[in-house]
């Protein structure tokens, strides 16, 4: 018996009634895919020296979860041109972060008002073009890089070329410019749009906000408040400016995590006729936050503390106050969880009779794993909840691929030849994203203790990879926001 017989695997283009691959694939790898973890963890002891090989992998299929996606998008001519902004133009940004990081973290530079004003801008600039792209206001990169081109180049000169001013208000002002011009030419068009076509409403899905939406509005909005803060805004160093960023990635993560789980029912909701409300499923899945931020800070106090050390300032006093909180926070967020959990059922049943199985079974396990904070070591249960997601993830790109790529498409990807032997192509992520960027990380530390601690360009390349996951992940992040997306026909046809 092969493997896809013992997992009871589909043919690729087999319709499957209900679950997304096959009952035991979506227990295994959705609804419980935490349990493999979880249990050996407990089963060892407390210190991370008494499970530092489970820690390791889950590191490993962490980072690799992080890249699987990536050759759908760049490995396939289809979706690469469909948002041309997004899948190049961010990440080139993305890179040039990264590889200055370092060198900026050790630097003396700080920001004063134009440097923060010039930030604000550029980062709304920014969100103005990823919001629009692939749709019909998009500015094609065949204007849109000569703009900024412009723009920034003269920002620049003019930086170096006059003393006395800021040079922050430059690029402000260059910021300012190109998202005024975006937005002239977005309304220009807006009276002489064609029709959509079907290609166009695939892309149309993932493009957001209205088209009364003025990002230059904001731009200049940003300027009042710097106006109006007037001497209270102080300078500000690069370091506080990239931990804000982590900071951000964090935040972006959590929301990330959840939301991949709220896909997936959703996912099986389609399957099982729609008729579910999309916000009783988010409801479900979020209602534990708040009970988590009620009861496990004051409970782990020095967990939280020794894990978050870069809010070590203020985070013992915001747990002080929740602790005093408790007595109220408790049982109002208890109480939530406990209504959100009927309403669920009570629309479930109506929906579905309580009859779609791979729901329960999502339902069933996404609780059972937010009740194990509560019972088992927080730290533990994290690792499990991180493997978790990162199976989940793996094993949906895979299964969606398996039914794209089966057979020969008319564009001829690369991706499709090269999953004609999945078994290498697997491989070969998993050596490049889980094996070598664990060896590169823990080399001297974890792994080979003794060994001398890889080291490039002067910065060890743990140093290197920290930057490398925060500014991917939010990639990662934000490229899977939109293509995976339920309501895409393209994603859709390969469920």
């Amino acid at each position: 018996m092969g493997l896809p017989a013992a997992l009871r695997l589909p043919e690729p283009d087999e319709r499957v009634e209900g679950w997304h691959i096959s009952p035991l694939v979506d227990l295994s790898a959705y609804a419980l895919s935490w349990v493999w973890v979880l249990v050996p963890l407990l089963l060892l002891g407390p210190a991370r020296a008494d499970y530092l090989w489970v820690y390791l992998a889950v590191i490993a299929i962490t980072d690799l979860h992080r890249h699987f996606g990536l050759p759908y998008v760049y490995l396939d001519s289809q979706v690469r041109e469909r948002y041309p902004a997004r899948f190049w133009l961010l990440p080139a940004l993305f890179f040039v972060a990264f590889a200055a990081s370092p060198t900026l973290v050790r630097s003396d530079l700080t920001l004063g008002a134009g440097g923060l004003c010039a930030i604000g801008a550029g980062v709304v600039l920014l969100v103005q073009i990823m919001r629009r792209d692939g749709g019909p206001d998009a500015t094609p990169l065949r204007h849109l890089l000569p703009l900024l081109g412009a723009a920034y180049g003269v920002a620049g000169g003019l930086t170096f070329g006059v003393q006395g001013i800021d040079g922050g208000w430059w690029f402000y002002a260059a910021a300012l410019g190109a998202s005024t011009w975006i937005d002239w030419r977005r309304l220009s068009l807006a009276k002489t749009a064609p029709a959509e076509t079907e290609a166009g409403k695939e892309q149309a899905i993932a493009v957001s906000g209205g088209r009364g939406f003025v990002a230059s509005g904001i731009i200049v909005a940003i300027l009042g408040v710097v106006l109006l803060a007037g001497s209270t805004l102080s300078e500000v160093s690069l370091d506080a400016v990239l931990a804000a960023v982590g900071s951000f990635a964090a935040l972006w993560n959590f929301w990330h995590v959840y939301m991949q789980k709220f896909g997936i029912l959703r996912m099986y909701n389609a399957k099982a006729g729609g008729a579910a409300p999309a916000w009783l499923d988010k409801a479900l899945v979020l209602c534990w936050l708040p009970l988590y931020f009620a009861w496990l800070g004051p409970m782990y106090r020095e967990i939280a503390v020794d894990y978050f050390d870069d809010a070590s300032a203020v985070l013992p006093g915001f747990i002080s106050l929740l602790e005093q909180a408790m007595p109220v926070t408790i049982p109002v967020t208890v109480g939530l969880v406990v209504v959100i959990h009927i309403l669920w059922l009570h629309r479930e049943r109506e929906a579905h009779g309580l009859r779609s199985a791979p729901r329960l079974w999502m339902v069933g396990g996404t609780t059972a794993l937010a009740l194990c904070f509560f019972v088992f070591d927080p730290i533990k249960v994290y690792m499990a909840f991180a493997f978790s997601h990162a199976l989940e993830y793996c094993v949906f790109v895979w299964a969606f691929q398996r039914k794209r790529y089966h057979r020969p498409l008319t564009h001829r990807p690369t991706l499709g030849a090269l999953l004609r032997h999945p078994v290498v192509f697997y491989l070969g992520m998993v050596v490049a994203f889980a094996v070598a960027i664990a060896l590169l990380k823990y080399w001297g530390r974890y792994i080979a203790p003794d060994a001398d601690r890889p080291e490039l360009l002067g910065y060890r390349t743990a140093v290197w990879l920290t930057y490398w996951g925060i500014y991917q992940s939010m990639i990662h992040f934000y490229f899977d926001g939109f293509l995976w997306k339920m309501r895409l026909p393209s994603v859709r046809a390969n469920l």
